[in-house]
């Protein structure tokens, strides 16, 4: 019998980490681990730094970079070329930032990507050629993220409109601030933060990074899931908030685009809070389009799939290896 594949993982966030990469890194393992055919080592960081182990057939660098060199040919995912995007001012944090992506572009064998956006982006920075990479698009936990299951409400009962993100710029987050005040001059509806936000107020009910069984909990209790960024390059909360079956308002950018397709309500500038006003409000006071993008949705996240990119991502890792 042929041996399993050896795969040595940069595991280095994996412990700690419930952002949509780590789900990512997860999702992908735990499939892995199903498998006979492929042996996988987590290589963590140490006293000595990470050393992937000599058995290893190739390393699989899963987190927008190459952190560690090897023996063996690599593979790296880029999510994002957010340091090329947005570059830090700062030179030295500039250069920090930059040097995990250019290290990969110089060293790597083999180049995954969650979008075919990313793959712009990275040709685009990089100058990685296109077909030095694969697109691998992400998917969601169906027994996590699904309609069935308890729906999260507030203490008062309100309905809620939900965010899950962070305070980088590109989320935009105030913009879907001032375009919840404008819709729900009353605070009628509330606005529900998941992830690193403000803090809570009369408006404003801030969870902190939730885990994804309690965050799949506020999705389905969500009228509206909000994704307001200006630059993504896949779109986790909106994948996820489609697969639970509530209505998603998104920014009309490339890479959401791709991914939500038919099964969003979309905002053409994601900087007109106007627009997003007028959205929010219309969705939220519409049961029947709120249905129609709940049917939509749903439809649209079947689709997308954590087993077909572990079989595509172990594609890749063997065409590497064997190369």
């Amino acid at each position: 019998m042929k041996r399993p594949l050896h795969v040595a993982v940069d595991a280095r966030d994996l412990a700690h980490d419930w952002r949509g990469i780590a789900r990512y890194v997860r999702a992908v393992l735990a499939r892995f681990a199903q498998r006979s055919d492929v042996r996988v080592t987590l290589v963590e960081r140490g006293l000595f730094g990470q050393r992937a182990p000599r058995s290893a057939d190739v390393v699989w660098h899963p987190w927008n970079g190459t952190f560690f060199s090897a023996h063996v040919p690599s593979v790296v995912t880029f999510h994002d070329a957010v340091p090329f995007r947005f570059p830090a001012g700062d030179p030295r944090k500039r250069r920090n930032e930059q040097e995990p992506w250019l290290r990969s572009a110089a060293t790597a064998s083999a180049f995954l990507a969650n979008s075919r956006y990313t793959i712009s982006e990275v040709e685009r920075f990089l100058n990685v050629p296109v077909e030095r990479q694969t697109v691998t698009y992400l998917g969601v936990e169906r027994d996590v993220f699904s309609p069935q299951g308890e729906a999260n409400v507030l203490p008062d009962s309100r309905p809620y409109v939900l965010y899950v993100g962070t305070l980088e710029p590109f989320k935009n987050l105030p913009t879907l601030l001032a375009a919840h005040a404008r819709a729900f001059p009353q605070a009628e509806t509330a606005l529900v933060i998941a992830g690193n936000g403000p803090p809570s107020d009369e408006r404003v009910h801030a969870l902190g990074v939730v885990e994804p069984v309690a965050l799949a909990g506020w999705y389905r209790g969500a009228r509206i899931v909000a994704v307001p960024s200006t630059y993504e390059c896949f779109g986790l909360p909106l994948l996820e908030g489609m697969a639970c079956g509530t209505p998603v308002i998104a920014s009309r950018t490339p890479s959401l685009e791709e991914v939500g397709g038919d099964g969003c309500a979309w905002v053409d500038d994601p900087l007109d809070a106007v627009a997003w006003s007028e959205t929010l409000a219309a969705v939220a006071g519409d049961a029947g389009r709120r249905a129609q993008l709940q049917a939509a949705g749903l439809a649209r996240a079947a689709a997308f799939s954590w087993d077909r990119c572990a079989e595509e991502t172990l594609a890749v890792l063997r065409r590497t290896a064997e190369g």
